[in-house]
């Protein structure tokens, strides 16, 4: 290895955990976390008293500064604390943050962490009982935030229904479905079959929370444990995020890793890091089934990493649900007869809120390590295709260091559709999902609907006919009578 700037930033420590038990607690989660990964460095001085920064993913749990109650655990109370925002980018934005920060020398040795404890808040939930967190002091707060505070949607999206995440994913795949030509069975068919294969994928990841390989037609059919969710979208189709599961990383300088006596075969180098946002509105996004945000960012974490998506040989793209796969195989020119997982993916990985992008980042550091001269590209999707991050990594270092980007100007003079100012009495039909109810039933569905002037409109309605009108065949394109809003 050539010598190397002693501020190149460097991922020296990495570990993973699932909680199987009931009980789990996430800042108890995230600082077991946190020492796997102090443990698999394999420093031979105290990395512990090295830890300058602690820095959380957000996740859903009441800690204004998680950061300060693990790092009080690990012996430094003193460190400098970080809390983000909420998406599914920002393990990523954070990693990235994190890597510009150690580059200009304001961080040494930083915990990079995230973990949830869902499945152990709905079993609470469902015994009635409040779940137990520790007490923070008075004024806890993070000592920078990192990420936006912006609202990923609309009080009229809120009111239609689409703010649920399923939702719009559905309505997106109904989109791409639209745009593809296939019909209804066919389009159900070949994303049974990409989500067949991640969980084939997660069969063999020891970390994945389902560890059991699932054919194309058990995900595709219905069933009282894979009931229909909002069409196309069964129930194995969507997030898992009924786990207690987190995971973390140590990121330093190389001069920190040398004087910590990190052997080199540990070390993992961020190469590029990029990340920007869609229009904010869903209303005013030009097309449900593309996002400008994500292939300009991806574009450029390849770019300054000097590499195409074709070099990296180790690829895991975000994966709430099929169509952000797609989509980003699209935006990306990725092929998509290539796996586009790592663990399994956000359904058989398991999909812990925000957390998700600390399973294939502390994942790929392991696959790095075991061969040095391959790539990893790895992607974060927040919201509603809202926020977007992606980094590259290897196992050696780059040229010219760590370098990142913000294109956020060239997304923002993309352009926008404008908001409509009031209802319209007929409409050009865009796309629809039918959502089900718990006894597995078609019961609303929810219109996007183009005007005259290429505003979107939204709609919804519960007549039995035109739900089964729009479950029969594709409906997008046609010219519609747009239905008043139904009573909820």
């Amino acid at each position: 290895m050539t010598s190397l700037d002693p501020r190149t930033p460097v991922i020296i420590g990495a570990g993973q955990i699932n909680d199987r038990d009931f009980g789990s607690e996430p800042i108890d989660l995230m600082t077991r976390c946190a020492e796997a990964a102090v443990a698999d460095a394999g420093a031979t001085a105290d990395l512990r008293a090295a830890v300058d920064a602690v820095r959380v993913v957000w996740g859903i749990w009441p800690y204004r500064d998680p950061g300060r109650l693990i790092a009080e655990r690990l012996g430094r109370p003193e460190a400098r604390t970080t809390l983000t925002t909420t998406g599914g980018n920002q393990v990523y934005d954070l990693v990235v943050d994190t890597a510009e920060q150690i580059t200009a020398g304001s961080i040494d040795v930083a915990v990079v962490c995230a973990a949830e404890s869902m499945r152990t808040r709905r079993a609470d939930h469902a015994r009635g009982i409040d779940t137990e967190y520790l007490t923070e002091r008075d004024g806890a707060a993070a000592d920078e935030t990192v990420g936006s505070e912006a609202p990923l949607t609309t009080p009229v999206e809120d009111a239609i229904g689409v703010h649920h995440p399923v939702r719009f994913y559905a309505m997106a795949e109904t989109a791409l479905r639209h745009r593809t030509g296939e019909s209804a069975s066919e389009h159900l068919r070949r994303i049974s079959g990409m989500w067949a294969r991640a969980s084939e994928i997660a069969a063999a990841n020891p970390h994945a929370w389902l560890q059991r390989a699932q054919s194309a037609e058990q995900i595709a059919t219905p069933s009282e444990a894979n009931r229909p969710i909002t069409t196309p979208y069964p129930k194995l189709m969507t997030s898992n995020l009924n786990v207690d599961q987190g995971g973390a990383i140590i990121m330093c300088s190389v001069e920190a890793a040398e004087r910590l006596g990190v052997p080199r075969d540990r070390w993992v180098f961020p190469l590029s890091g990029s990340g920007a946002a869609d229009h904010p509105s869903i209303t005013t996004r030009w097309a449900f089934d593309e996002s400008p945000a994500m292939r300009l960012t991806g574009r450029d974490a390849l770019g300054l990493a000097g590499v195409d998506v074709d070099d990296c040989a180790i690829i895991d793209l975000y994966s709430c649900f099929p169509v952000a796969v797609q989509v980003a195989q699209r935006e990306l020119d990725i092929d998509p007869a290539r796996d586009w997982t790592i663990t399994g993916g956000l359904t058989f990985a398991a999909g812990p809120m925000n957390c998700y992008c600390i399973l294939p980042l502390t994942r790929a550091v392991g696959m790095l390590r075991a061969t040095p001269g391959q790539r990893a590209f790895l992607t974060g999707n927040g919201g509603y295709f809202s926020k977007h991050s992606a980094i590259v990594l290897a196992g050696e270092p780059a040229p010219g260091g760590f370098r990142s980007s913000r294109p956020q100007a060239d997304v923002d003079a993309l352009p926008a559709r404008t908001a409509p100012t009031e209802r319209v009495a007929e409409a050009t039909l865009e796309t629809y999902t039918v959502i089900s109810d718990r006894e597995m039933q078609p019961s609303r569905a929810i219109l996007a609907c183009l005007d005259d002037e290429g505003r979107r409109h939204w709609a919804d309605t519960t007549d039995a006919a035109m739900i089964a009108d729009l479950m029969a065949d594709d409906a997008c394109g046609r010219r519609i009578d747009v239905p008043p809003p139904t009573e909820r």
